[in-house]
């Protein structure tokens, strides 16, 4: 087989081609670091990194999505912080306004603070993170939860979701809380759901009406009392004379008091009732032999909450023996008019936010140990892509020394041999 001088060119500059490319594919690898530039470099190894790449691409996510669900439940924790120091106080002003030395102006002082709590819970309840997304309105990140409707009560606009973020292959931590459980489901001593908001109002409302009520009506021998009846159904409330306490229970459908005359003198506790003689909407009571004359826990029907301006209450004098008025008029509310029966209400309320308080405590602590535990897998996870990824310098080095030696020796020869022809032999 002949080689002609231009075969032996192509071949010379074909091998020239190589040699340039894997110098090239060197310097590459020096200049990235990176030991795997494309798949041909190491085909099995190539499948392995990009197995790392997607499990390490993954924990960084995880790792994002662990600070977003600490950052977001951290804000979550500080504005259920606030509503705990908020109740706090509210319970030293409740208890404040239930003493007797206070006037109308002192408790009318305290009604106005309370109410200023109301608007600092609707701020916290309208709460929103750094991305102007709602904390409290489920999954409508974007709908304010909480606003007053035409009649100035607040109704809850958001639902029930509950945000979660995946911080690793197989769990989800929640990074909100049910606004509408959180804001509108304390428990009353009853069994009764109550919203923060009425409760604040049943404080306000109690206050202001303190002034003018008693928690127990009293007199001694002789009494007299009256009904003022917006709330027709069934009345109760627990009556003590000399021989005992009954309670008496009766169905009112107007303002004739002839059935409570005689659940009265049918109880046996010491005491007759009568219709007074001035008024014949006025019950008389007198007591058999002297003694105390006491009526406490009222209840009336379908209320519920402290009103603004009471609908139905009680009235009740003390009377001497001749039937003359002893004293001020004592007015009875119901049991919900009471600051004492706000009392209970607002002691759940700061149970109710501490449990609240408690579980998102325990994703917080959670999440710290799942982001230590993340980080654990980042770096071993770079450890394994370390190990097969990065480039040997010394070695790459090494090896393109020894390309470009050879290139260079390579290149000489082939100039050399492409001198030599059939007249430089006859020279």
């Amino acid at each position: 087989m002949k080689v002609s001088t231009k075969l032996f060119n192509e071949q010379q500059l074909r091998q020239f081609s190589n040699l340039n490319s894997e110098i090239q594919k060197l310097q590459d690898k020096i200049s990235s670091g990176k030991n795997i530039l494309v798949a041909s470099d190491d085909p099995v190894g190539s499948v392995d990194l990009s197995g790392y790449k997607t499990v390490k691409h993954q924990l960084d996510q995880f790792l994002k999505n662990v600070n977003s669900s600490e950052d977001r439940l951290s804000l979550v924790d500080t504005n259920l912080q606030n509503l705990s120091t908020i109740m706090i106080r509210a319970n030293e002003l409740l208890i404040q306004a239930s003493s007797d030395v206070l006037g109308r102006s002192d408790r009318e002082a305290i009604a106005i603070e309370i109410d200023e709590m109301k608007s600092e819970v609707l701020a916290i309840a309208n709460q929103q993170d750094s991305n102007g997304s709602f904390l409290f309105s489920g999954y409508k990140t974007k709908i304010k939860p909480f606003e007053k409707n035409i009649s100035g009560a607040i109704e809850y606009k958001g639902d029930s979701g509950v945000s979660s973020l995946s911080v690793s292959e197989t769990m989800m931590v929640e990074t909100t809380v049910d606004g509408a459980a959180l804001f509108e489901n304390v428990k009353t001593p009853a069994g009764d759901a109550i919203s923060m908001f009425t409760m604040l109002e049943n404080m306000s409302h109690s206050i202001r009406t303190a002034s003018q009520s008693v928690q127990a009506t009293r007199a001694s021998t002789h009494a007299e009392f009256k009904l003022t009846n917006r709330n027709y159904g069934t009345w109760s409330f627990d009556l003590t004379g000399h021989a005992g306490t009954a309670n008496i229970s009766v169905e009112l459908t107007g303002d004739d008091p002839a059935d409570i005359i005689k659940a009265i003198n049918n109880a046996n506790i010491g005491l007759t009732a009568s219709q007074s003689s001035t008024d014949s909407s006025t019950i008389k009571l007198d007591s058999s032999q002297e003694g105390i004359i006491e009526i406490k826990n009222l209840e009336i029907p379908d209320i519920k909450t402290a009103q603004e301006v009471p609908t139905s209450f009680m009235t009740f004098n003390a009377l001497d023996a001749s039937g003359n008025v002893i004293g001020k008029t004592q007015t009875l509310y119901d049991n919900h008019q009471m600051t004492t029966s706000q009392l209970d209400n607002i002691s759940n309320a700061q149970v109710h936010i501490a449990n609240f308080r408690g579980k998102v405590g325990a994703r917080l602590n959670l999440l710290k140990r799942q982001f230590e535990n993340l980080n654990e897998r980042n770096l071993n996870i770079q450890k394994d892509l370390s190990e097969l990824e990065d480039a040997d310098l010394a070695k790459l080095v090494t090896n393109l020394k020894s390309q470009l030696t050879g290139l260079q020796a390579s290149q000489q020869a082939f100039v050399k041999i492409s001198d030599l022809n059939l007249f430089n032999f006859l020279k």
